[in-house]
């Protein structure tokens, strides 16, 4: 039985963060093809208006295969058919989605599963689709899921992305991408940034030199006396921390993630307090600069550290700084829904909002809506990082990126140099 947040409210009240996590999960639901699992990268925050393309991504998927089992646990998603259709999904995505040595074609056709857009093979994305498929794997406990869970990432072919496929013998940084047109893309996952799942899963699930994980740049920024490592968009700071959890942890380098993303959700909604560029609605209940859609297309916004603001906030990255900063992100999420009624939709924010242009993003991204929805659901019971964190492989990838369990590590400095 499929319960929508529609019925579910019109027959008992529910918390805003209930709301939130139900209507994220009929978006996974709806949103994903019954016929293959494949899930659509966006789609209309109006019901009443038509979709702009059919386009799924492989990120989308993967936030999917943990969108399933939390509307089971919350009983809003029957077990049998969201068994039926995780199964349905990993079947298809080894079979249907195209695919260069393991590595998925960022974007495909939500019917056929034919690349679309002249798209890479993206490495952070198939990475992401990883992350889902081997959470899927842990909570179905079920030999089909596990059976295609495992070929599905056994494929999977690391040393030829961190070697360009032998040209780089002595690469150290995994390449973004692939393409048959030009082949490998020249940008490498060698700064600060989401990759810390990537480098994970490829310790974890391969014997790769680990040495690239000291290597990666972190440029350390203070701003008005919070400590963090230069990124803007606050995606970077929530993406891998939706999957994995580096709470109580610090690396061979002395760095400890969980007070970053903590510390960047703190100066990110700081900066928006200072509005130094004058935006409207900005202050300590309407924040969240991130990457998203905007009134004349998409970017990434973000502060501190590097600056890139246009007055539109991702709603979605405030309240997915609730696993680090539950207050200000619970404040943000209520003042929100109150004081900008007109900012909902049918699977609840929209992708992004601008008050200062009056402008109401049409859409809902299926990777912010994800990262909002597992960080929530981190927040209250832990699931999503429960799920990874018991898979050997993931373990394995902890322990040979270097990180380890160290007392303190949540409340001292970002950095206690070894």
């Amino acid at each position: 039985m499929i319960i929508p947040a529609f019925l579910a409210l019109a027959t008992a009240p529910v918390s805003l963060l209930d709301d939130l996590q139900h209507r994220a999960i009929d978006f996974f639901w709806e949103q994903s093809s019954p016929a293959n699992g494949f899930t659509k990268d966006r789609a209309p925050n109006d019901a009443k208006r038509k979709p702009s393309n059919n386009i799924a991504s492989c990120a989308s998927v993967g936030f999917a295969l943990v969108a399933y089992p939390i509307g089971v646990e919350r009983k809003w998603l029957g077990r049998e058919e969201a068994l039926s259709r995780t199964r349905t999904t990993l079947r298809h995505l080894l079979t249907d989605w195209p695919h260069q040595r393991g590595w998925l074609y960022h974007f495909v056709n939500w019917k056929t599963g034919k690349r679309e857009w002249n798209c890479e093979t993206s490495t952070i994305d198939t990475s992401i689709c990883l992350a889902g498929v081997l959470a899927a794997e842990r909570y179905w406990k079920d030999p089909q899921v596990r059976r295609d869970a495992q070929a599905f990432a056994k494929r999977i072919d690391w040393q030829w992305a961190l070697s360009d496929g032998g040209a780089k013998p002595d690469a150290v940084h995994l390449t973004m991408g692939w393409k048959p047109e030009e082949g490998f893309l020249k940008a490498r996952w060698e700064t600060f940034d989401e990759c810390k799942m990537l480098y994970v899963q490829a310790y974890g699930l391969s014997d790769i030199r680990t040495d690239g994980w000291d290597k990666i740049v972190r440029e350390p920024v203070t701003y008005k006396g919070i400590d963090l490592i230069r990124g803007g968009p606050l995606f970077i700071h929530q993406m891998s921390e939706s999957f994995y959890d580096f709470r109580g942890m610090r690396d061979r380098l002395g760095y400890s993630y969980s007070v970053e993303s903590r510390n960047a959700a703190l100066g990110n909604r700081q900066y928006c307090i200072d509005n130094p560029k004058g935006m409207k609605a900005y202050g300590p209940d309407f924040w969240g600069l991130s990457a998203s859609d905007v009134p004349d297309g998409y970017t990434a916004n973000g502060a501190p550290g590097w600056i890139q603001d246009d007055g539109t906030i991702t709603p979605t990255s405030a309240v997915a700084a609730v696993q680090f900063v539950p207050r200000e992100a619970m404040s943000f999420a209520e003042a929100m829904r109150r004081d900008h009624p007109r900012a909902w939709g049918r699977y609840g924010f929209p992708n992004g909002y601008n008050p200062n242009q009056n402008w109401i993003g049409p859409d809902v991204i299926g990777i912010d809506l994800g990262m909002m929805l597992l960080a929530i659901e981190n927040h209250r019971t832990g699931l999503p990082m429960k799920l990874s964190a018991s898979h050997p492989a993931i373990k394995r990838g902890f322990e040979r990126a270097g990180l380890r369990k160290v007392a303190g590590a949540d409340t001292g400095p970002l950095r206690v140099v070894p």
